[in-house]
């Protein structure tokens, strides 16, 4: 199973553009989109490009994705999100977690964590796919290599369930590779000369990955 994994598109031109030349020489099984798809506004052109790609686009919703765009996945046919949803592609479970939890700064929506974790823990197991928009804690989540912005909740469950990966986003500058146990971290956001990553996801195997 090949993956295609991208994160914080905000609607950029260049960024789609990028997306569909990688689709095009790589011809992967899924795209992954890790959140920040749309830009606030008018995300009927982005959720057309994606929607026109050869290969089926699972995603999550990131902190410039309001909540109304969940009925976008339900209107492309080739669009499916992965909040609180398992989804199977060649015998690789997928699931994942809309939104982002705002830590280190504790407000309402961060309040939703816990509940959030509750829901989403018993559709991970070794062999899923983990999709998120927050890295966890200490993975792949330093603001220009300061300070760590990620959720420890999100590290707490992938310590506990051990998906055997984790794809994030959110944080720029931090686009890498890291693990938890035996869990592959990977933070694919598109930096200015980024293309996301390729994951080479095979059952009982750590997943090879390339940043394009």
């Amino acid at each position: 199973m090949q993956i295609y994994a991208v994160a914080d598109i905000h609607a950029d031109p260049a960024s789609l553009q990028k997306i569909c030349s990688v689709v095009d020489e790589y011809k992967p099984d899924v795209l992954v989109v890790a959140g920040d798809i749309i830009n606030y506004i008018r995300p009927e052109k982005t959720f057309n490009i994606l929607n026109d790609l050869s290969v089926p686009v699972l995603a999550v919703r990131g902190n410039s994705d309001p909540a109304y765009i969940e009925k976008y996945f339900n209107r492309f046919s080739n669009l499916t999100s992965l909040h609180l949803n398992r989804v199977t592609i060649k015998s690789i479970p997928f699931t994942g977690l809309s939104g982002t939890i705002p830590l280190p700064f504790r407000n309402r929506v961060g309040l939703r964590e816990n509940y959030l974790m509750k829901k989403v823990s018993p559709l991970i197991d070794s062999k899923t796919v983990f999709v998120v928009h927050t890295p966890p804690w200490g993975f792949q989540d330093q603001v220009m290599g300061r300070f760590h912005s990620g959720s420890k909740m999100v590290r707490n469950l992938v310590e506990k369930k051990q998906p055997c990966l984790l794809i994030c986003g959110h944080i720029h500058e931090a686009a890498g590779i890291s693990e938890i146990g035996e869990t592959t971290v990977v933070n694919c956001s598109m930096p200015r000369k980024g293309q996301g990553m390729m994951i080479e996801v095979r059952v009982g195997k750590k997943p090879e990955i390339e940043m394009v």
